[in-house]
């Protein structure tokens, strides 16, 4: 990326600066930040676009001398009103309709959640998750922990259990003509006469997502548990009247959102742009907040999705790259870095299959350069690379780059010390040897499950396609080379790579044998010195290929 000329301020201090003038136009005491997610399975990275804007926020208002509350909701009161194609039906689809919080967690060796690279305390969490909004939303927790966000974490069932929702609850049974209204003059959605925002529990069968509140008495509702409410999940017909107050059932969605603002005093929280769109759930809320529940509206950040190869993911069907899946790509500070440095009205489309990875890392590093005084160009750059530095001091020092690392790895005759003390100039040092190991972690990751095949340079499982290219001439050499081979085992790399030489000249000569064994192993015509290359690959895999070719 070349240099540019300075942009003025990072878009972050913009929106702080917004922030600023609002709170004084309201005479806001506290700011209080806040996002929310409803746990119904796997947590795809769509859903860290929020949480990373959000606490971004949170820190560039301490940066500014406030002292923000800083939470995050899961809202595990919401019924489980669709089946992740990961989860066993026969165990689960009995549950459909029930809260999250009150529906058992499935095993962990069958839950979806790619536990491979989990760590101790990660494993310990998922363990001792007590239902199955936790053990989900403790997953995602663990991600955008990683990422340097510091949430404080509300559970939705206790925040109801407590009696913090009981007056806003009450609030809004009184105001079903309020809502009614607001219903028809946002949405343009015309509600039934004996309509009411709230869902019981209900007491037989455990289910929300199938009751009807047809009454509320000022102390009571009355509630119908309906056989065919939705076609996600059966009712058992049970009806009554209990009161809606401790936990007992839920405010729908629409009412939920502006009624949590109320109960915890959450002024900043921003909204997705499917939210946002007019006539949205967003407008429905700040009409509430207006007429209802008479609170200031909270200040607004309408944000752009995150899209992983275009698409835009889900939760309950398990679409799309998963948060944990995503935070595992590239360190913490780097990850965060993404965040930070892309506008809030900027769709990210990031797909790890392509050179996206590698070119993260050069703009981080740019950002680096930049904000050490050492490189000229656009401050935003430098701003979003200090935003990204959570935890960890911002010591200037060489930093290898991912590309190179990523391409020198599977070269086995390099050392790489060496050669990025090369390109530094002197030898790296003991910060800068720690930060290397650090990226070649995370170029294994990215060679081994994303990299594009023009960028693989290693030895295919599998026979390439292009090794049926090779003559009958390279493949009686490959044969005379296996030969070889066997009769001077335990050569070094340098000593085979001579003799290989030597026996490609009483052949078909070097520039053919050395492509014969680049196409066998790799699919190319060039790769890293074939000494070295074929003493790094696995014994039962040559000997493999070797016997593959004699079938071509």
């Amino acid at each position: 990326m070349q240099n540019q000329v300075p942009q003025g301020k990072h878009w972050l201090d913009k929106v702080i600066d917004g922030i600023d003038k609002w709170q004084a136009k309201y005479q806001i005491k506290q700011l209080h930040v806040d996002d929310m997610k409803t746990p119904s399975g796997r947590v795809h990275t769509g859903a860290l676009r929020g949480v990373l804007l959000h606490d971004l926020v949170a820190q560039v208002l301490r940066e500014r001398g406030f002292e923000p509350k800083n939470t995050y909701v899961f809202n595990d009161m919401d019924p489980m009103d669709g089946l992740p194609a990961y989860l066993d039906p026969a165990v689960f689809e009995p549950h459909m309709g029930k809260p999250l919080y009150q529906i058992p967690k499935p095993e962990l060796d069958h839950c979806g959640i790619d536990l491979r690279q989990a760590s101790k305390e990660e494993l310990v969490d998922l363990q001792n998750a007590k239902n199955f909004a936790e053990i989900y939303a403790m997953d995602f927790i663990h991600a955008f922990r990683a990422l340097g966000c510091t949430q404080e974490i509300v559970w939705s069932h206790e925040l109801y259990e407590s009696g913090a929702m009981d007056q806003h609850i009450r609030t809004a049974l009184d105001s079903v003509a309020k809502m009614r209204k607001i219903y028809q003059d946002v949405a343009k959605y015309t509600l039934p006469e004996r309509w009411y925002p709230f869902q019981v529990i209900c007491p037989e069968c455990g289910k929300v997502g199938t009751t009807l509140v047809t009454d509320w008495d000022g102390e009571q509702v009355t509630f119908e548990c309906q056989a065919n409410k939705v076609t996600w999940a059966k009712g058992c017909g049970y009806t009554g009247k209990i009161s809606p107050f401790g936990g007992t059932g839920k405010l729908l969605w629409k009412v939920d959102w502006p009624a949590h603002w109320a109960a915890m005093g959450v002024n900043v929280e921003g909204a997705g742009k499917d939210h946002s769109s007019a006539g949205g759930s967003r407008d429905m809320a700040n009409a509430q907040c207006d007429q209802v529940f008479d609170i200031t509206v909270p200040f607004n950040i309408p944000y752009e999705w995150i899209l992983i190869r275009g698409a835009k993911m889900s939760s309950s069907k398990g679409v799309g790259t998963s948060a944990r899946e995503f935070t595992k790509l590239f360190p913490p500070v780097v990850g965060r870095f993404l965040f930070a440095s892309r506008n809030y009205a900027q769709v990210i489309d990031f797909d790890p299959t392509t050179m996206a990875i590698p070119d993260l890392f050069d703009e981080y590093d740019q950002g680096a350069r930049l904000a050490w005084g050492v490189e000229e160009g656009d401050q935003r750059l430098a701003r979003a690379f200090a935003l990204s530095q959570v935890g960890r001091a911002q010591t200037q020092s060489f930093l290898p780059r991912f590309r190179d690392l990523a391409l020198w790895i599977q070269y086995p005759e390099k050392d790489l010390e060496e050669e990025f003390a090369k390109v530094k100039g002197e030898a790296l040092t003991e910060v800068e040897k720690a930060l290397l190991e650090e990226r070649k972690h995370y170029a294994e990751i990215w060679l081994t499950n994303y990299a594009p095949s023009e960028y693989q340079l290693r030895p295919r499982a599998e026979m390439p396609e292009e090794a049926k290219t090779l003559s009958a001439e390279q493949r009686a050499f490959l044969l005379e080379l296996r030969d070889l081979l066997t009769e001077r085992k335990g050569l070094a790399p340098a000593d085979l790579q001579q003799e290989i030489f030597n026996l490609s000249k009483s052949s078909i000569g070097p520039k053919k044998a050395f492509e014969s064994i680049y196409l066998l192993l790799l699919g190319k015509k060039a790769g890293p010195r074939a000494g070295w290359l074929l003493q790094a690959t696995d014994e039962a895999l040559l000997s493999r290929r070797f016997e593959e070719i004699t079938k071509l």
